[in-house]
C-alpha cells in the first residue's frame, strides 16, 4: 500500500503518511507470521544449552544399551537404527538410511537432516558410531559407553537444534559398523566426495560418559573445531578439557579429517586416551557404569559449538505464537480497509 493507492491524497497529506506508518506495522506483522522471532546469536545459543536435559539423555542410552547387542550383522542392530530412524523422525526432521556394502553385505548408517536457511550447500555433520561390541558380540554387547553415549549426545543434540533456524545445513548422522574399522564413516566420505558435499566441519562423541571421578574430555582433530569445543567447555561447563591437533585414528570423524578430505574439518571427544573404562568392548559395559551429569556437559559442550558453526538465526515459534501474529496482521488490514472506506465516503 502506497500514498498512490488513495488518490484523494496528496503525498504530503498528514493521512498519506499515517497510511505509510499503517503500512510498516503490517509489514512488520507479517514478516512475523512468516519467519520467526529474532535474536541475537549469543542468547539463541545460551537457550540451546539450557534445554539439555540430563533426564532425557539418559533415556536414550538405557534404550539402546536394552538391545541385547547392537553388533553389526544382528538384528539387534537393525532394530536399534530403526529406533534411532523413528526418533529423528519424531523432531520433524528429513531422514534416510544411507547404505553402504561391506563384506559383500549391505549395511546402513542414519542420515537426519535440518536444512540451513541461506547457505544450505554448507553443511555441518554431528556424529557417531550406534553399533558395539563385547567378547560375546552377538549376543550380549549393551555398550552403554562405547557407544550408546556418543550416539544419545546425537539424539539430543537434534532434538533440540530441531526447534532452531541455521544459516548452514546440519546433519545428524548414526554411523553403523565402526567397529570392524570405520566402515560407514568412511564409506559416507567417500560418497561425499564423489558427489562434492560441501562438508565445512564434522564432531564426532564417542565413549562420553565413563567419567572415572574427574571431569576432564579429550578433545582433538582440526584446529578450529578443537578450540571451538574447547572455549565452549569453559563457558558452559565445569569440563577440564585437554586437547590436541591431532587426527587419531580409531574413531569416525577420522575420515573427515581436513587431511584425508580437503576441505572438511573434524574433530571428537571422548572422556580419556588411552581409554580408561575397565568395561570397554565387554558385556559389563552398562549405565551402571555411567555419570549422566558429566556426559550430558560434554553434550551440552558439543551442542554450542555446532549451533555457532552452523550460524543459529532464530527460534522457531509456538504454533499459538504464529496464530496470534497472524490474527494481529489481519486486524490492522481490516482497520486500513475500513478506515480507507470510511474516509472515502
Amino acid at each position: 500500500m502506497t500514498p498512490e493507492y488513495f488518490p484523494c491524497y496528496a503525498a504530503d497529506h498528514p493521512m498519506a503518511h499515517r497510511l505509510i506508518g499503517i503500512r510498516r506495522l503490517f509489514a512488520v506483522l507479517f514478516f512475523l507470521t512468516v519467519i520467526v522471532t529474532e535474536a541475537s546469536a549469543s542468547l539463541l545459543t545460551d537457550s540451546i544449552v539450557g534445554q539439555i536435559s540430563q533426564t532425557e539423555y539418559t533415556s536414550y542410552v538405557t534404550r539402546l544399551q536394552n538391545y541385547p547387542t547392537r553388533y553389526y550383522n544382528t538384528a539387534g542392530n537393525a532394530s536399534a537404527l530403526g529406533y534411532i530412524r523413528d526418533e529423528f523422525l519424531g523432531y520433524g526432521l528429513s531422514v534416510a538410511y544411507d547404505p553402504f556394502t561391506y563384506g559383500g553385505t549391505t549395511y546402513n548408517n542414519v542420515v537426519a537432516t535440518l536444512p540451513g536457511k541461506t547457505n544450505p550447500q554448507n553443511v555441518y555433520i554431528v556424529g557417531a558410531h550406534m553399533d558395539s561390541t563385547s567378547n560375546l558380540a552377538a549376543t550380549n554387547a549393551p555398550g552403554a559407553d562405547d557407544n550408546a553415549s556418543g550416539m544419545a549426545a546425537v539424539l539430543e543434540m537434534a532434538k533440540v537444534l530441531s526447534g532452531y533456524l541455521f544459516d548452514s545445513t546440519i546433519k545428524f548422522i548414526g554411523f553403523n559398523v565402526e567397529e570392524q574399522g570405520l566402515i560407514g564413516s568412511k564409506a559416507y566420505v567417500d560418497d561425499a566426495k564423489a558427489s562434492g558435499e560441501r562438508v565445512l566441519g564434522m564432531l564426532n562423541f564417542d565413549m562420553i560418559a565413563y567419567s572415572g571421578g574427574s571431569n576432564s574430555v579429550y578433545l582433538a582433530g582440526n584446529t578450529g573445531l578443537v578450540d571451538a569445543l574447547f572455549g565452549n567447555a569453559g563457558k558452559y561447563t565445569g569440563l577440564t578439557p585437554s586437547k590436541s591437533y591431532t587426527n587419531q585414528y580409531g574413531s569416525d570423524h577420522y575420515y573427515f579429517h581436513s587431511s584425508l578430505f580437503p576441505g572438511s574439518t573434524s574433530a571428537f571427544a571422548i572422556e580419556a586416551l588411552p581409554v580408561n573404562n575397565s568395561n570397554y568392548h565387554k558385556t559389563t559395559d552398562t549405565t551402571s557404569y555411567l555419570d549422566f551429569a558429566y556426559a550430558s556437559d560434554i553434550t551440552r559442550m558439543g551442542v554450542a559449538t555446532i549451533a555457532d558453526l552452523a550460524g543459529v538465526t532464530a527460534a522457531v515459534p509456538e504454533p499459538s505464537t504464529y496464530i496470534l501474529a497472524l490474527v494481529a496482521g489481519m486486524t490492522v488490514w481490516g482497520a486500513v480497509v475500513i478506515r480507507r472506506k470510511s474516509r472515502l465516503a
